[in-house]
């Protein structure tokens, strides 16, 4: 994550997203135990990110979007998962 500049990633297990991580869900995680820097992704991911469609409107996949959630994952045509962010809409809009 340090290494990209990546906020958010998605879990695969067997290619199928099985859960994600989240630079500050893994903050809030090592503040309520530090113990977990040693512990493996499956014991500190959440819920995987909410999946919706390329063609959704930016008002309605904003929605998505929150303080829980950082981001959705929308699969293309050939099934390609792409993760869009808050700073996707803000790059969108601001075009």
């Amino acid at each position: 994550m340090k290494k990209f500049d990546i906020e958010h990633l998605p879990v695969l297990h067997n290619n199928e997203i099985v859960g994600a991580i989240s630079e500050g869900g893994l903050f809030n995680r090592l503040i309520d135990d530090v113990n977990l820097k040693d512990a493996q992704i499956k014991q500190v991911m959440h819920a995987a990110f909410p999946e919706v469609s390329m063609d959704m409107p930016i008002e309605k996949l904003s929605a998505y979007i929150n303080k829980e959630n950082g981001a959705v994952i929308s699969k293309d045509e050939s099934g390609k998962p792409h993760i869009v962010t808050k700073y996707d809409i803000i790059q969108a809009l601001g075009s």
